[in-house]
């Protein structure tokens, strides 16, 4: 048996086993708190309505700003490029310049250090030198005190040995005792 004749046949055997009854709702009669709700419920939805409809022009609008900031980004860009290459190219610049300094710089400090290393032996080397000739000095001082004393010794000597000789000359020897020497004349 097919399955629509069975259902219909099931339904005709439900509806006369069960009374025929009427149902019958009752609405109650509409208020003004209903009326009122019902409009603030559209008021609310045109109001949601128009926000939305007033983000969508915001969006839009910044949307078109934003490509306005993009061009003018773009155009500063293409503006400034030769700048940013010429900076590029006086850093460059400067950075050869610097390294060059640098290098001056650094053969200077290197002579002053060989000048003065130079200067210091060349100080030392006239320190010793002067060394040495205070000693030759000191030497030959000593040396030409002992023959300036032993000159004057024999000076003395010799003219003590004269006037011996002449005051023996003039008396005899044997009368005349001989006379002491002074502390000087012994020297």
């Amino acid at each position: 048996m097919p399955f629509p004749s069975t259902f219909s046949a099931g339904l005709l055997n439900a509806a006369a086993v069960l009374p025929d009854t009427i149902i019958a709702r009752m609405l109650p009669e509409r208020g003004v708190l209903e009326w009122t709700s019902g409009i603030l419920q559209i008021v609310v939805l045109l109001l949601g309505v128009g926000v939305l409809v007033a983000l969508t022009l915001l969006i839009l609008s910044m949307r078109s700003g934003v490509r306005a900031l993009n061009a003018t980004v773009d155009r500063i860009a293409a503006d400034t490029k030769p700048l940013l290459n010429n900076a590029a190219a006086i850093v460059g610049d400067a950075r050869e310049v610097v390294a060059m300094i640098r290098t001056d710089v650094e053969r200077a400090s290197e002579a002053a250090d060989a000048i003065g290393e130079q200067l210091l032996h060349a100080a030392d080397v006239t320190a010793q030198r002067v060394d040495d000739v205070n000693a030759v000095l000191d030497v030959l001082q000593h040396e030409l005190e002992h023959t300036a004393v032993s000159a004057v010794a024999s000076l003395r000597g010799v003219r003590a040995g004269a006037s011996a000789l002449s005051s023996t000359r003039r008396r005899p020897r044997a009368t005349q005792p001989s006379a002491p020497l002074d502390a000087d004349d012994a020297d």
